[in-house]
Parts: structure tokens; C-alpha cells; sequence
């Protein structure tokens, strides 16, 4: 219920994100900096997508959370900086956003990632770490190889360049999010594992 869809414009203008055109989301605890965090990779694929044609059409914009700076260009792609965002204005930044990508060079079970699909925004991601675990291929998003600027570049862009393919990950996102990341689900698991050890331990 915390992290769900918000209306795309009503959510764009809250954050002052432009109200037409697409929106690529990334953000970790420390923006860009944290290398773990693959920010610089990101920027990678972003430099090759810029050279999309269809991309330049589309009026792209790079939103970052978790950092303050100053806006920068990369083709035609104006990168914005968001700084910190509370829950409430980051459920906004999902639901303001097209695709969020997670190009984790080094992760366990990324938020970011689970967050974005409960606020039904698709997910791109490198296929390492928990990531796969995160991210049904072509169901919520997409995966590329670990690490492949350029792969990535094209996911992030197939997206954006597919209006109903965005819409039909989102939806499946957010009913995945619902399935299997709840509370009540979680907390079944939890028991299930209790009811078993305690089973076990009486057999013995």
C-alpha cells in the first residue's frame, strides 16, 4: 500500500520533472558516487542511447536521486539531480518516471528495484547479484549482461521507445510486487520456515 502508482502527471509535477516526454530514474543512498551502485555505468548506456535518433524525438530526461548537483547534458539527454527524497516523494519519482534502472555492479536484494515495480514502473538492471531474483525477464523489465553499457543502453531504450510495452511491464510489475513482496506474504514465508524448524527439531 506504501509503494503503489501514483497519476504520472500528478506525480512529475510534484518533483517539478518536465510534463511531457520520458523519464529514466536512478538513485542509491549516495547518488552516483557509490561505485557498488553502478551510476557510472548508467551514464555509459546513456551516452549510447543518446545516439538514438527516436531517442533525441522522445525528449529524455535522466532524473538522479540520493545526490545534489548540478544539471549536465550527455547528447540529448539532460541529467537532473533530485537530492534526497523522503518515501513520499520517491513513491512520486517512480510513478513519475518510465523506467527505473538498477545497474548494480555489486547488490543483495536492491529496494530501489522492488520499490519501482510495487509503483508499477519497469525495471532495467545487469543480470548479477539479487537482481535476477528482482526482475522476471521481459515480464518486469529487462536484464543485460553484466556489464554491457551498450545492452543496457538498448533495454532502457526499448522502453522508452514502446509506450505499450512500458504500460504491460508496469502492470505485471505491480501484480508481482503484490503476489509475492506483501507483508502477509513475507510474513507466511517466515512462519512456514518456524513451522519446519519446529517440526525438525521435534522429530529428533
Amino acid at each position: 500500500d506504501k509503494w503503489r502508482p501514483e497519476p504520472r502527471s500528478e506525480a512529475r509535477k510534484a518533483l517539478g520533472l518536465p510534463r511531457q516526454g520520458k523519464v529514466i530514474l536512478f538513485g542509491a543512498g549516495s547518488g552516483l558516487r557509490d561505485v557498488h551502485k553502478g551510476g557510472d555505468l548508467l551514464l555509459e548506456a546513456v551516452k549510447y542511447l543518446s545516439q538514438s535518433p527516436k531517442i533525441a524525438r522522445n525528449k529524455v530526461t535522466l532524473a538522479i536521486f540520493g545526490q545534489e548537483g548540478e544539471s549536465f547534458q550527455i547528447g540529448c539527454i539532460p541529467v537532473i539531480f533530485l537530492g534526497r527524497l523522503d518515501d513520499r516523494a520517491l513513491r512520486s519519482g517512480y510513478s513519475a518516471s518510465d523506467v527505473m534502472v538498477v545497474p548494480s555492479r555489486l547488490d543483495n536484494f536492491p529496494s530501489t528495484a522492488v520499490e519501482a515495480q510495487a509503483c508499477g514502473t519497469p525495471v532495467v538492471a545487469f543480470r548479477t547479484a539479487g537482481l535476477p531474483d528482482i526482475v522476471q525477464e521481459g515480464k518486469t523489465g529487462f536484464l543485460a549482461d553484466p556489464f554491457d553499457t551498450s545492452q543496457l543502453g538498448n533495454f532502457i531504450g526499448s522502453i522508452l521507445k514502446d509506450a505499450t510495452l512500458e504500460r504491460r511491464l508496469g502492470r505485471t510489475a505491480r501484480s508481482r510486487a503484490n503476489a509475492e513482496w506483501s507483508p502477509e506474504t513475507v510474513a507466511n514465508q517466515y512462519l512456514d520456515v518456524f513451522r519446519e524448524a519446529v517440526e525438525e527439531k521435534n522429530q529428533h
